[in-house]
């Protein structure tokens, strides 16, 4: 009888916890072309952020990862402002996003996903491709701590798409 009362105690937390937590994934990748080498002291200009799904959303997603990408930049003091020096210009194409929904992430892992797939380019000065930067966050499982993520996701991905960008610079 012990063991069975130990094993609902165990049971019980896990839901718990899942119904606070959030599980997914994440990958994100930067390629540079080989014959460009990034100077020390690049900064980086955010060029054009568009909608590539071929679908509308209830939200401007556009504008949600261009602000998202701003305030990474700025954080990690990468953000190129008016004037001399190295500098890149990324451009950023949404090529999968899913809003996803918080209680169906609870009742079925997968099941009501949040997803965001961006694809970027790096362009120098001149306007030649140099590089990209990939990046997909998924938001699989969970229950209240997800809620919100179809808002978070656009942070998250940015982070990622700039922490790739900031281990280059050095």
């Amino acid at each position: 009888m012990y063991h069975f009362h130990y094993y609902n105690k165990a049971a019980a937390i896990l839901m718990v916890l899942m119904f606070l937590s959030g599980c997914g994934t994440v990958e994100h990748k930067i390629t540079f072309d080989q014959q460009y080498s990034m100077q020390p002291g690049t900064k980086v200009e955010l060029g054009t952020v568009k909608n590539q799904t071929g679908q509308n959303f209830d939200i401007d997603v556009e504008k949600m990862l261009a602000d998202a990408l701003t305030n990474a930049l700025k954080k990690k003091n990468l953000q190129w402002t008016e004037g001399a020096g190295p500098r890149l210009v990324l451009t950023a194409d949404i090529v999968e996003y899913a809003k996803g929904d918080a209680f169906k992430r609870w009742l079925m892992p997968g099941y009501g996903s949040t997803t965001l797939v961006v694809r970027s380019a790096l362009n120098d000065s001149d306007n030649r491709k140099v590089g990209s930067v990939d990046a997909k966050r998924t938001v699989d499982a969970g229950g209240a701590y997800t809620i919100g993520a179809w808002e978070t996701i656009f942070q998250n991905v940015a982070e990622d798409i700039v922490a790739n960008l900031a281990e280059q610079v050095k």
